[in-house]
């Protein structure tokens, strides 16, 4: 594998690392529900302090980041594969996203990638110019709606309601059969996160355009030219994420309106993750840098497989062992770091005697009609396929 494809699958598993972090609140509690309500709030200091820091470095940040590497995906992609390539490949995307939305947890990416990603089609061939004015536009765009969003009045729900429905859903993560459990998902989490489609596509294309003008640009290759440019940006987005991140902080700790709140938050995601990715561009080569991050290519590399698998062990493991909203918000973070230590083990180890990971393999398969090399060592093989 060529330094430029590790640079990205270390920054994906890192990505990864984050998104776990942020995920791990829903995944534990009724967060779901209590966003609705507006109600976040932590009787532990520490829980709270933690809570802030997520919502400052974390929340928003790392998203944009998985986006924009599936962008630059699509045109390392596209150079090698045909359209069909790519139909089969959106499509297996698509159905294995709907699955992970119905039947394990409300806040899947992969169909709402899967859908946007179509539209990638009809800015590859463009100039790299026009698909960054585009993923500016769409981002800004975005933003300036949330920032609308702040002068509208928030619809109210009677508070007895509220607790109502707040303890029907936490019985029903507790305590229901899974069928049950999946029926009473999709009126209360699907149904609301597909109708919030269209406006989560705009963010997300946005991010997409970015990672594919990177690709038009060869930003992932290191030469001195892009290494000036990614200093640029690097400053750049420190300082801006600077001012944004302390705004976000004033907002989150004056309590002064939620809405504000999650526009900073958003707003300085956009500067986070440009920081966190010149960041690891910059700094891989270095050696004590390059220790530390290398071993999250591995879970890059089965980004898919462990995407998925973070979602399904945890909601059931909480579940199983009726865990579910009875943990702190710390608890849940050292579960985080456990589970993806296990994942960078695991990943590491399966990648010495297979060449994908096996949700990957099957993507892969699936997207060009025929069964792709699975084990390393030929002799294994048992579809006796040559590379």
């Amino acid at each position: 594998m060529t330094n430029r494809f590790k640079i990205i699958d270390t920054i994906r598993g890192l990505a990864l690392f984050g998104i776990l972090l942020v995920n791990m609140k829903s995944f534990q509690s009724s967060e779901f529900i209590d966003t609705m309500f507006g109600k976040t709030s932590y009787k532990d200091d520490f829980d709270q302090g933690l809570y802030y820091f997520l919502q400052l470095f974390i929340q928003m940040k790392f998203y944009p980041m998985f986006s924009f590497l599936f962008g630059l995906g699509f045109y390392l992609f596209m150079i090698k594969s045909t359209l069909s390539n790519f139909v089969s490949r959106t499509l297996f995307l698509f159905l294995i996203g709907m699955i992970h939305l119905i039947f394990i947890w409300y806040g899947d990416i992969l169909h709402v990638y899967a859908i946007t990603s179509v539209f990638l089609i009809f800015f590859h061939k463009l100039s790299s110019k026009t698909v960054a004015i585009w993923s500016i536009s769409l981002l800004f765009a975005y933003h300036l709606f949330l920032f609308m969003t702040i002068f509208v009045p928030a619809s109210t729900i009677p508070t007895a309601n509220q607790s109502q429905v707040a303890l029907e859903y936490i019985q029903m993560y507790k305590e229901a059969p899974y069928f049950e459990w999946v029926l009473f998902r999709f009126n209360i989490e699907v149904l609301p996160v597909l109708q919030q489609l269209p406006i989560v596509m705009i963010p997300v294309l946005g991010w997409f355009l970015l990672g594919l003008f990177a690709g038009k640009e060869k930003l992932y290759e290191r030469n001195h030219t892009n290494i000036v440019r990614m200093k640029n940006w690097w400053k750049i987005s420190l300082f801006l994420g600077l001012i944004t991140v302390c705004l976000n902080g004033l907002a989150l700790l004056t309590k002064f309106d939620d809405s504000i709140a999650y526009f900073l938050t958003s707003l300085s995601g956009l500067f986070l993750a440009v920081f966190y990715l010149t960041t690891s561009y910059l700094f891989s080569s270095r050696t004590f840098f390059k220790k530390i991050l290398s071993p999250f290519q591995y879970v890059g590399r089965m980004s898919l497989t462990n995407y998925l698998a973070q979602s399904v062990i945890v909601i059931f493991f909480f579940r199983f062992f009726q865990l579910y909203n009875t943990l702190t918000l710390t608890e849940g973070l050292l579960i985080s770091v456990a589970i993806f230590f296990i994942q960078l083990c695991f990943s590491y180890l399966w990648l010495l005697y297979f060449h994908y990971g096996p949700v990957e393999w099957i993507w892969r398969s699936f997207t060009y009609q025929k069964i792709s090399p699975f084990f390393i060592n030929k002799e294994l093989n048992t579809f006796k396929i040559q590379k």
